[in-house]
C-alpha cells in the first residue's frame, strides 16, 4: 500500500498542475479496496490516522477522475463509514439493485435519520460531531477537535435548539478578538431571526448593552474574556446558564490577556447555581486540563482526532530549490521537481497560475510589514478587473478608511490583505467578498489564526513566525486547517515555502518537524509561568507589602505575572480557592499567607481589588486625586475658543500617566524606556488622537490630518520612535500614515479604554456627576448621545453618524423614549440598510 500512496501523491501533484499524469487501471482500483478498508478501521491507537488516509485518497482521486461511477460509488461508502451523510452528488451512474445495495441503504437512511441535528430540516452530524453536541449539557465539558470540525457551529446550532425549544436561558460564549465576536454574532442573528423577539432573546457583544432595558428576559452575550469578566463584575445579579469558552487554547498562551479567563471561572465559581461551561479548542491532545480550572464532579473530555476534510502538503525549499509533496503516510517529503525563482510573491504567482484560475488563495506571513509589501508587488502582475462588486468594495474601503489606501487600489485587482489595524467593518467585507468569490487572494497575518472561517482552497505558509515570537505548532497546525472546509471542499493544498537560507526559522526540517510529531500536552498559563523562582520573587514582593513585585527579574512576563498576582491577591483576599491560588499553594504555606494577607491589608487597609487589570497602589492613587481635587472630572472636549482641548487632554494624560504609574505597567504605551521628552511627546501625540476620535471625527479625516501633519510639520507624529521606517519599501507613506493612525486607534481603545472606566466608576463612587464620560466616548468614537445609544443597539459607528446627519427623517422622538422611523428601510446608504436588517433581528422595540 506504501507504494501505491506514493504514486497517488506524486500523480495527483502533476494533475493539481496539470501536467502530465497517470495511473493505471490496476493502481485506481487497489487504491479504492484501500480507502474502503481503510475506512473500516476499528477504534485502536491508529484508526485515526488509517480513516484520514481513507479520506485523503478518495478525496484525490474524486479531483482527478470527477466523472467516474466507480469512484462516486467507493466514495459514499468511504464517507458512510466516516460518518459523513452530506447530501452527495452522483455523476449519472445507475445503481444496480441488489440484496447488499439494499440493505446498505436501508442502513444509510436510519444513520442519516439518527444523525439529523436537532431543530434543524435536513442537516446531519457529520464524524463525532453527534458526541461533540450532545456533550455541551454536561456541567462541565472540554473537547478538541481538528480545526474543519465545525466546533463555532455546533455550539451556536445547540443555543439555537435550545431557543426553539421554548428554553428560557443565558448563555455566554467567549471569542479571543473583536472580529470573531462581529463573525458569530452576525451567524447568530442570521439564524436566530425570527426567534429572538419571538423567545424575547437579545444577542449582547458590549457590557453597556446590557443596561439597556428592553424587558429581555434572556441573553445571548457574545464577547472576548475582556469584555465578559467586566459585565460580571458590574452586574453581582446576572447569572449565566451556559458559558461556552471557543478557542480555549488561548488558556495555555504566555500573555496577560490569558488571566482574564481564569477571572471570569473565578466569578463563577462564587455562584451557587453555577453554569454549564464547555471549553472547545483545536487539536490538543489532552483537552481534559481545562477541567481543572472548576470544581465539580460531573466532568467530561473528548479529543477527536478524525478530521471531515483532508489537506495536500507542498513543500517550497527555497535553500535546495526543491519542489516537493509531503507524504502523511511515511512522514517524508516525495521530491516533484527543481525550481529557479526564490522571490516568494512570484512562486506565489507561479503555483496559483498554474493551477485552476479559479481556486482561492491565502497567503500567511509572520509580519504586517512583508504582508503589505508582497501583496503590493503580487498584484503589479494583475490587470484591473471590471466589476461592480470589486469596485463596491474599494469604494466601500475608501470611505470608510481613506481613498489614499493601498489597499482600495489592490481589491480592483481581486487581491486583498487582512492585518489587525484593519476596522472591523472593512475585514468583515473582505471576509464576505472572499466568501462570495469576489476577492481570490488574500494575504495576512496571524489575525486568521483567531477563528475567522474562509473558504479557502490554497494556504501559503511564508515564514513560521507570529510578529516577534514563533508559531507554536499548535498554531501552525490551527493555521493550516484553514484549508479544506466543511461546506466547501473536501481537500485543500497547503504551501510550505522556506526561507532562503539553511538554517532559517522556517526552513525544511522546522517544517518537517511541525508536520511529523506528535503535539505536546498543554499547560495551563499560570502553571507555565509560576516556576519556583517567580514564586519566591512574588512571595518577597507582596511580604512587603510592594505591589509593582520590584523582586521579579524576568521582565519578558511582567505583565503575565503581575495580573498572576492580582488574581492571587483577589483570591486570598475572598478566601477563595481558585487555580491561581492553589498554584501558590503548591510552594507557599498558610503562613506565608497569612504574611502577604497582612502587609497588603496594613499598606493598603481600604482597598479590596475586584478588578484584575488594577492593584491598590493605582486605585489608592486614584482615590486620593479625586480627594484632593486634583482630578475633577475628563476634561472638556473643547477650550474656551471651540478648538480641541489639545492642552487640557494632554496634562489630564499626564496625570493619569502619575497615578496609574504607566512608566512601570504600561512601558510600551509610552515607550518607558526612551528619554522623557520623547514620553511626553507620546502622550501629546495621544491626546490629539484621542480628541478627533472622541469628537466624532470619522476616520477618513483623522487619516488626512495625520498625513498632512507627517508629511509637512512632524513626520514622526504618532510614531514617536520613527518604527514606520520599517515599512518603507513598497508601502507608499500615505499608507504607512494610515496604517500608523489604525494602530494607533487601536492601541488607544484597548489601553486608555480600561483606565477610562476605571475613573468613570471612581467618580460616580464619590458622587460626582459625570456629564462628560470619557469611556463611553472612546468606546463610541462619539460625544454625541443619540450616536452611542444607535451604535448600542447594533449600529456602526459611520451608519451612527449618518442616522443622526439624517435624524429630521430618521428620529422620533417621544416622551421618554427614542425610536427609528421605517423611512430608514429606503435610505440611500447601503451600510445603513443592511445593518437595519440585523438591529431590528435583535431590538425591534426601538423602531416606530
Amino acid at each position: 500500500m506504501t507504494k501505491l500512496v506514493k504514486q497517488l501523491f506524486t500523480q495527483y501533484a502533476y494533475f493539481l498542475f496539470q501536467a502530465k499524469w497517470s495511473l493505471d487501471k490496476k493502481e485506481k482500483t487497489d487504491l479504492l479496496k484501500f480507502a474502503d478498508l481503510l475506512s473500516k478501521a476499528k477504534s485502536n491507537n491508529e484508526s485515526s490516522e488509517c480513516k484520514n488516509l481513507s479520506l485523503k485518497i478518495i478525496a484525490m482521486l474524486q479531483e482527478m477522475y470527477p466523472a467516474d461511477p466507480n469512484i462516486d460509488i467507493v466514495r459514499n461508502t468511504v464517507l458512510s463509514s466516516l460518518k459523513n451523510y452530506l447530501p452527495r452528488e452522483n455523476h449519472g451512474y445507475r445503481k444496480i439493485t441488489t440484496i447488499d445495495f439494499l440493505w446498505d441503504e436501508v442502513i444509510d437512511d436510519y444513520n442519516k435519520t439518527q444523525r439529523k441535528i436537532p431543530g434543524q430540516e435536513n442537516q446531519t452530524f457529520i464524524g463525532d460531531q453527534d458526541k461533540i453536541f450532545n456533550s455541551l449539557k454536561n456541567s462541565i465539558n472540554s473537547f478538541s477537535a481538528p480545526t474543519s470540525m465545525g466546533k463555532t457551529y455546533l455550539m451556536k446550532k445547540f443555543i439555537e435548539y435550545k431557543i426553539k425549544a421554548g428554553e428560557e436561558l443565558n448563555f455566554a460564549i467567549t471569542v479571543p478578538s473583536k472580529a470573531l465576536i462581529t463573525e458569530v454574532r452576525r451567524s447568530l442573528l442570521t439564524d436566530l431571526v425570527d426567534n429572538l423577539s419571538e423567545h424575547s432573546y437579545r444577542i449582547i457583544s458590549k457590557a453597556e448593552e446590557y443596561t439597556l432595558d428592553y424587558r429581555n428576559r434572556n441573553y445571548i452575550f457574545v464577547m472576548t474574556p475582556e469584555r465578559l469578566s467586566n459585565l460580571l463584575l458590574d452586574n453581582d445579579d446576572l447569572r449565566l446558564d451556559y458559558l461556552f469558552i471557543d478557542e480555549s487554547q488561548k488558556v495555555t498562551e504566555m500573555d496577560d490577556r490569558s488571566i482574564y479567563y481564569y477571572e471570569v471561572i473565578d466569578r463563577i465559581q462564587k455562584w451557587t447555581k453555577k453554569p454549564r461551561v464547555t471549553f472547545a479548542s483545536p487539536l490538543i491532545p489532552n483537552p481534559d486540563v481545562f477541567l481543572q480550572l472548576i470544581d465539580g464532579n460531573d466532568k467530561s473530555d473528548i479529543r477527536v482526532e478524525e478530521s471531515p476534510v483532508t489537506q495536500t502538503k507542498f513543500i517550497i525549499d527555497r535553500y535546495n530549490q526543491e519542489f516537493s509533496i509531503y507524504n502523511d503516510q511515511i512522514k517524508q517529503t516525495q521530491r516533484l521537481c527543481q525550481f529557479t525563482e526564490n522571490a516568494v510573491p512570484h512562486i506565489i504567482q507561479m503555483i496559483t497560475g498554474a493551477m485552476n484560475g479559479q481556486t482561492q488563495s491565502l497567503i500567511y506571513y509572520g509580519s504586517k510589514r512583508d504582508v503589505m509589501s508582497d501583496a503590493i508587488v503580487f498584484s503589479r502582475q494583475f490587470p484591473i478587473i471590471e466589476s461592480k462588486e470589486l469596485d463596491d468594495l474599494a469604494a466601500y474601503i475608501s470611505r470608510k478608511i481613506n481613498p489614499k489606501y493601498v489597499l482600495v487600489d489592490l481589491v480592483k485587482k481581486g487581491i486583498a490583505f487582512h492585518i489587525g489595524e484593519l476596522p472591523i467593518d472593512v475585514r468583515t467585507k473582505i471576509e464576505e467578498a472572499y466568501r462570495k468569490g469576489i476577492l481570490r487572494i488574500v494575504f495576512c497575518t496571524s489575525t486568521l489564526l483567531e477563528g475567522v472561517n474562509l473558504p479557502a482552497d490554497n494556504i501559503f505558509v511564508t515564514s513560521l513566525g507570529n510578529g516577534k515570537k514563533k508559531l507554536s505548532q499548535l498554531e501552525f497546525l490551527n493555521l493550516i486547517g484553514r484549508v479544506g472546509r466543511l461546506g466547501h471542499s473536501m481537500i485543500g493544498n497547503v504551501f510550505l515555502i522556506t526561507g532562503e537560507k539553511e538554517k532559517s526559522h522556517s526552513n525544511l526540517s522546522s517544517y518537517l518537524e511541525y508536520l511529523s510529531k506528535k503535539l505536546s500536552k498543554e499547560h495551563l498559563s499560570v502553571e507555565k509561568a509560576l516556576k519556583p523562582k517567580q514564586v519566591a520573587a512574588i512571595k518577597k514582593s507582596l511580604s512587603a507589602g510592594d505591589l509593582k513585585l520590584s523582586a521579579v527579574t524576568d521582565k519578558r512576563n511582567y505583565d503575565l505575572l503581575r495580573k498572576i498576582s492580582l488574581i492571587y491577591i483577589k483570591e486570598i483576599n475572598h478566601n477563595q480557592e481558585g487555580f491561581t491560588r492553589k498554584q501558590f499553594k503548591k510552594k507557599l504555606s498558610d503562613d506565608d499567607e497569612a504574611v502577604i494577607l497582612n502587609a497588603l491589608r496594613s499598606r493598603y487597609p481600604d482597598e479590596v481589588q475586584n478588578d484584575v487589570n488594577f492593584s491598590a497602589d493605582q486605585s489608592s492613587l486614584l482615590k486620593q486625586a479625586i480627594t484632593d481635587e486634583e482630578i475633577k472630572g475628563f476634561p472638556q472636549i473643547f477650550n474656551d475658543e471651540n478648538k480641541l482641548n489639545v492642552e487640557g487632554t494632554y496634562q489630564f494624560f499626564l496625570k493619569l500617566a502619575h497615578i496609574f504609574s504607566w512608566n512601570l505597567y504600561e512601558r510600551k504605551f509610552i515607550h518607558a524606556d526612551s528619554d522623557e521628552n520623547i514620553q511626553h511627546q507620546t502622550l501629546e501625540d495621544y491626546a490629539k488622537l484621542t480628541l478627533m476620535w472622541v469628537s466624532g471625527y470619522s476616520l477618513k479625516q483623522i487619516c488626512d490630518y495625520v498625513i498632512t501633519i507627517r508629511e509637512h510639520l512632524d513626520f514622526q507624529f504618532l510614531d514617536r520612535l520613527d518604527q514606520s521606517r520599517k515599512l518603507v519599501g513598497n508601502i507608499n507613506w500615505d499608507t504607512i500614515a494610515i496604517n500608523i493612525t489604525m494602530n494607533q486607534l487601536n492601541k488607544l481603545n484597548f489601553v486608555l479604554g480600561k483606565y477610562f472606566l476605571k475613573v468613570s466608576k471612581e467618580l460616580f463612587t464619590s458622587g460626582i456627576p459625570l456629564d462628560n464620560d470619557w469611556y463611553q466616548y472612546l468606546e463610541y468614537g462619539t460625544n454625541s448621545d443619540l450616536r452611542i445609544w444607535l451604535q448600542q443597539n447594533g449600529y456602526s459607528r459611520e451608519s451612527s453618524q449618518y442616522i443622526e446627519n439624517n435624524a429630521d427623517d430618521l428620529i422620533i422622538k417621544g416622551p421618554g423614549e427614542t425610536l427609528i422611523s421605517n423611512e430608514i428601510n429606503w435610505v440611500n446608504d447601503p451600510d445603513v440598510i443592511g445593518e437595519t436588517k440585523e438591529v431590528r433581528a435583535n431590538v425591534p422595540k426601538i423602531f416606530y
